[in-house]
């Protein structure tokens, strides 16, 4: 082979070499330079635990009254979501709540319930294949009514800085035993909860107070009127708190609330009887009430007043005439205090009235006893004039 032909051979060697390179490397630029078609979809990695396999998370919320033993019912749950901004206000029924989250969220968790203090509590939720379950079990303590106490001059509504206090719990369990500031004459306490409480109050020169008070706000008052004695032996009639609500610390002493003794109608016997020369009740039909409205008692008791005897004299009068006649006596207090108590002092008071007409010489066969409480209203209970129309007493013909 010539010199010449060895070079064209050489020559055409190399270029195929390297033609053969640049259509390599064409070939990888080109293909990164494919645009998918439309039907084409680019495939992606899918995790392990995706969106079609998670199910939804549930929450389950449980309120209870100091422990776990107790289920708070009237319980208010608010739930404020982080991934929507809004708060959502629930009832748990039966002191429970289940929700069902089927997106991740971040929630802000408010507990409540009437007369118990507030739970919070903040709780991510999250999804998963097995599905979550999360417990939120909320336990309120009672929440603590603060109350202020002072008393009054009935006559000349002045401060009686040397007043002393008794309140009672419930069922008299508990007596709080309380002193006023010596500065200001108030008494401030906390008090465990609310509901009804009997409450004393004695102070040199004046008659003592008792009476059932409800207290259901956090902050009350309490201000009693006590009326000044005449003489030591007269019982004097007090006027009734203003039931309102507040405090400081005072304490506890576990001994129970002494009750009054019951005392029946001081009135004798003897009384002469007044002549009546005209009806003084009227017409009496049978299911008509008619009041006896001159019928006094001493402050929160069923003992009758001397007062009483005219209007009762009269009743007795017309019964000894119509010796048929049966009556039924009944019984109103307004809704001042607890209801049970206000039932029986009703019944107790008609009985004392029952008990004079038999001293003065009525059979008891004819009479009956008959405590209705404040559930016979004849006016509202909104001020003191309209609870004092709400005090009476009345007698039927049965």
């Amino acid at each position: 082979m010539s010199l010449l032909n060895s070079k064209i051979v050489l020559v055409t060697v190399v270029y195929l070499l390297f033609a053969g390179l640049c259509m390599g490397q064409r070939r990888e630029v080109d293909y990164s330079r494919i645009k998918a078609s439309p039907n084409v979809r680019p495939v992606m990695a899918i995790p392990a635990d995706s969106g079609r396999n998670v199910k939804p998370s549930v929450l389950t919320i449980k309120a209870f009254a100091v422990d776990i033993s107790k289920p708070l019912t009237s319980a208010i749950a608010k739930i404020t979501s982080r991934a929507t901004g809004k708060t959502q206000q629930f009832s748990l029924v039966n002191g429970q709540l289940e929700r069902v989250f089927t997106g991740a969220d971040v929630l802000a968790i408010e507990v409540s319930g009437e007369g118990y203090t507030t739970v919070f509590r903040s709780m991510t939720i999250a999804l998963s294949s097995a599905g979550n379950r999360y417990e939120f079990d909320a336990q309120l303590d009672p929440a603590t009514i603060k109350l202020t106490v002072w008393a009054v001059d009935s006559r000349t509504n002045k401060l009686i800085s040397d007043a002393r206090f008794t309140i009672s719990g419930k069922a008299g369990k508990t007596t709080l035993l309380l002193t006023p500031d010596s500065a200001t004459g108030l008494v401030k306490t906390d008090l465990p909860g609310r509901g009804i409480y009997q409450l004393t109050s004695s102070a040199n020169g004046y008659g003592d107070f008792t009476k059932s008070i409800k207290l259901d706000s956090v902050q009350s008052e309490a201000r009693v009127m006590l009326t000044p004695k005449k003489t030591p032996d007269i019982n004097q009639t007090q006027a009734l708190p203003e039931a309102v609500v507040k405090s400081a610390k005072t304490t506890y002493v576990g001994t129970p609330a002494a009750k009054p003794a019951f005392r029946g109608p001081t009135l004798p016997s003897s009384l002469p009887m007044p002549v009546v020369t005209k009806k003084p009740f009227g017409t009496l039909e049978k299911g008509k009430a008619i009041p006896l409205k001159n019928i006094y008692f001493d402050q929160s008791s069923p003992v009758l007043r001397p007062e009483s005897a005219p209007e009762l004299d009269q009743l007795a009068v017309v019964l000894l005439e119509n010796p048929s006649m049966q009556i039924e006596i009944r019984g109103h207090t307004d809704n001042q205090g607890d209801f049970d108590l206000n039932v029986k002092l009703s019944c107790d008071r008609c009985q004392a009235v029952v008990d004079y007409l038999v001293n003065k010489g009525i059979s008891k066969t004819r009479l009956k006893a008959v405590g209705r409480g404040p559930i016979d209203a004849i006016a509202p209970n909104n001020n003191e004039e309209n609870r004092k129309k709400n005090r009476r007493v009345e007698f039927v013909v049965i």
